[in-house]
């Protein structure tokens, strides 16, 4: 068995994966390497831990190796859900059980905070444009882009999406003055300097770890340092190539991977994460477009190819225009049938659910048996795909701590002044109720229920909780158009 070879795994960028390198190369996945069956490589975003759970599948770590932000001794206590990672597997009985053996994070990027905008839900680190969407799981005690200020230091960990900015799936707010990383494609270079997107990066004082200490246009590389001076440049401590010679697995290895569809010629010849895919399958889901969020299952060819068995598009989450949310007690739990009751909402909870517990009691292995109903009831947040007007498929659940207010998003149903309905729940307005386009804009509720929104539109509303027992209907404190 050969050993691992050394690669780019798009943990961080994943749209900008330069190679992606399977655990034991040689020969195709069924070859038979001393009991070995298969061989391969996943990258795709963390839902769990119970070892680690990745995309929906659980992989053993009892003899696993951690490379956690370039440092080859991390440890599974350093990751969290919603980050990125790459996982390079092994298994002896066909796939049913995976074998973690190395395991690999990298963040998207990390620094200072330059801009926000709160109307296109997104903020810039280092010239790259982050977007928060419903795919976000922001790491306590931020709870969304609000939470966030200009000059604040985060570490961000997302996919890039079709338009190269990364969609980011988790958020953490780093210590001012730490590390400052970006990774991506090196374009004008100079005797000293080089840019990343719109970030320059001063390289006078850096360490090149390249073949002879070169790097040049179109090389995607790890650029570090601590401070970005007076013209606005990262002054580089270290430069690392991450492309080197190695560009994809081996041929006949296994690849799953997940992500944004970066570039798009036909349904047969697309690209994933930045990875070539051919495929003569009918995708599931959804349309193979270029945007499109989608997992691919498949082989690599010898010419480094996923030869997709498998394309399903993703909807939901970073994936829809059909997101729902929900921020509440929890009325009821059904662990033997994978669903929880909020507003009188079924929230149903599959192997693809990122699950995460924010709350003080901080359960690592979080499940919905750990969840309490009834009378002291759990404040959980939930985002989903409706599937029904009183069912959502949930994409992530997180327990949170009590508070007082609630928060219900999604489409406009029934509309009747001075009440109207989301998800099948009864929302009560009155006097004290404000109404909002846009956050800031404020309206009055004759213009609402008169003509500034119809059945389908997105709502935001935000309520007092009822006592447990009695979740429903909510009276809303503050009702916002949302798109």
């Amino acid at each position: 068995m050969q050993k691992f070879k050394r690669g780019v795994f798009g943990a961080g960028l994943a749209g900008l994966v330069m190679s992606l390198v399977v655990a034991c190369g040689g020969g195709g996945g069924g070859g038979n390497f001393a009991g070995i069956d298969r061989l391969g490589v996943t990258t795709g975003t963390i839902t769990g831990f119970g070892s680690i759970i990745v995309n929906g599948v659980e992989y053993e770590t009892n003899n696993a190796s951690f490379n956690i932000d370039d440092n080859p001794a991390g440890q599974i206590g350093s990751l969290e859900v919603g980050q990125v990672v790459t996982v390079r597997w092994s298994s002896s009985d066909d796939g049913v059980t995976r074998r973690a053996d190395e395991v690999i994070y990298d963040d998207a990027v990390e620094g200072p905070i330059s801009s926000i905008d709160l109307t296109a839900q997104s903020f810039v680190v280092l010239g790259q444009t982050i977007v928060v969407d419903a795919d976000t799981s922001f790491a306590s005690p931020l709870f969304d882009l609000g939470s966030l200020a200009a000059g604040e230091y985060v570490e961000v960990s997302g996919l890039v999406d079709g338009t190269g900015a990364v969609r980011a799936t988790r958020i953490e707010r780093e210590a001012a003055g730490g590390e400052i990383e970006i990774r991506g494609i090196v374009t004008g270079r100079t005797a000293t300097t080089f840019a990343i997107n719109t970030q320059v990066v001063n390289t006078a004082t850096a360490v090149i770890d390249a073949p002879g200490g070169v790097i040049g246009n179109g090389d995607f590389v790890e650029a570090k340092g601590t401070f970005v001076n007076g013209p606005g440049q990262l002054v580089a401590t270290r430069v690392e190539l991450e492309d080197g010679g190695d560009s994809v697995g081996d041929d006949g290895e296994e690849a799953e991977v997940e992500g944004y569809v970066t570039s798009f010629t036909s349904a047969s010849a697309f690209s994933v994460a930045g990875i070539p895919v051919q495929s003569s399958v009918a995708a599931t889901g959804g349309t193979v477009a270029l945007g499109a969020k989608v997992r691919v299952k498949g082989e690599f060819s010898a010419s480094g190819v996923i030869v997709a068995d498998e394309v399903e598009v993703r909807a939901g989450a970073g994936g829809s225009n059909a997101d729902a949310r929900i921020a509440a007690n929890v009325d009821s739990v059904n662990v033997a049938g994978g669903q929880l009751v909020v507003l009188g909402i079924t929230v149903l909870v599959d192997a693809n659910t990122r699950l995460e517990d924010q709350s003080d009691e901080d359960v690592r292995e979080f499940s919905l048996a750990d969840l309490r109903g009834g009378a002291n009831p759990d404040f959980v947040e939930v985002r989903g795909v409706p599937q029904g007007s009183n069912t959502i498929r949930a994409t992530l659940l997180q327990r949170q701590e009590p508070d007082s207010q609630g928060r219900l998003d999604g489409r406009l149903g029934t509309l009747a002044d001075p009440d109207f309905t989301i998800l099948g729940v009864l929302v009560q307005t009155d006097d004290f109720t404000s109404f909002f386009i846009d956050e800031n804009v404020e309206i009055s509720a004759q213009d609402f229920f008169g003509g500034a929104v119809a059945a389908g539109d997105g709502v935001e509303v935000k309520f007092p909780l009822n006592p447990p027992g009695a979740s429903t209907p909510i009276l809303a404190e503050e009702v916002e158009i949302s798109d």
